[in-house]
């Protein structure tokens, strides 16, 4: 059994501990601002009742003055400053966003704002004013293209592009360049290097993942395809990926854009053949999707890449 001499003592280091905390919090320069200020609405029995409330405060950072990031936050509520208020007598805690978690959400959001899949890197730093205007097709493929962007951003109904050309001309450049310009806008969009995507949703057959894939893609509020043409086409590709896909986003009116080596003719022939032979009506039919999401331009231009 404890000696009650040693009872005595602990019971008062206790009380000198509480005495003290109580006194560091009440002479606390932002508690005693808010005590202050009021005054007339606070009673020591309520200051003594919710102390608890006031050193929890106290002890916080209130401007990320004690956090050096987002991650970093102290606080209870991570990301959150407290603002003391009262309420039916009592002094409660309501939590803010703080500066640091502002800028981390504004950050995340610029960051998913382009959803890629497979495409390099610096078609995904593209921008407008890096793109090479050494001829007419190309100034009036960036023309249309800030047209179109400026039409997504105030909300009106349009159609995408149709990109064509050789090899290297920069069209999944300009891709990347419009999703980035539509970025600055606050506008999300979806670009996708096709062939790699269809493989992949093969695959998701085995893992899963299919619906998803395809819903984000089908259902993206501006779609970029690049490089349509290029894939394995089988009549899976054709009647049950792209076709879904062009007609759901025909009916709902969003925004598509194709890069291709092949022009509107050339594209048919390639999705009439496959290995069942020819089927010049399915492909046509496709063709005939986008033809009306899209506007038709060709970029002509030597190989950038060479």
């Amino acid at each position: 059994m404890e000696p009650l001499g040693q009872h005595l003592k602990q019971n008062k280091d206790f009380q000198k501990r509480l005495e003290k905390i109580k006194r560091e919090t009440l002479t606390h320069k932002e508690v005693k601002a808010f005590l202050d200020e009021h005054r007339s609405e606070l009673t020591n029995e309520i200051i003594e009742t919710d102390l608890d409330q006031l050193q929890a405060y106290k002890d916080q950072s209130k401007c990320c003055e004690k956090c050096s990031s987002y991650r970093n936050c102290i606080n209870f509520v991570k990301g959150h400053v407290p603002e003391l208020y009262i309420q039916n007598d009592h002094i409660k805690t309501r939590y803010l966003p703080c500066p640091n978690k502002i800028e981390y959400d504004e950050r995340k959001f610029e960051s998913n704002l382009v959803t890629s899949f497979q495409m390099p890197e610096e078609t995904l730093k593209a921008t407008i004013k890096d793109i090479y205007v050494d001829n007419e097709s190309r100034m009036a493929i960036i023309k249309k293209a800030m047209e179109i962007c400026n039409k997504i951003v105030s909300g009106e109904d349009t159609k995408g592009l149709y990109i064509h050309g050789p090899f290297g001309s920069g069209k999944s450049y300009i891709l990347g360049a419009i999703s980035n310009q539509l970025k600055l806008k606050k506008q999300a969009s979806t670009i996708i290097y096709l062939p790699e995507f269809i493989r992949v949703l093969k695959n998701g057959f085995n893992d899963g993942s299919f619906s998803e894939r395809f819903e984000s893609a089908r259902e993206a509020k501006v779609l970029m395809l690049d490089d349509i043409g290029a894939e394995e086409l089988t009549p899976w590709v054709r009647d049950e990926i792209l076709g879904p896909i062009l007609h759901y986003r025909m009916v709902h009116k969003l925004p598509t854009f194709f890069s291709s080596n092949f022009n509107f003719d050339e594209l048919e022939f390639h999705l009439s053949k496959t290995r069942q032979g020819a089927e010049i009506t399915k492909a046509s039919r496709i063709m005939e999707r986008i033809k009306t999401i899209t506007e038709d331009y060709e970029l002509k231009g030597k190989n950038y890449r060479a």
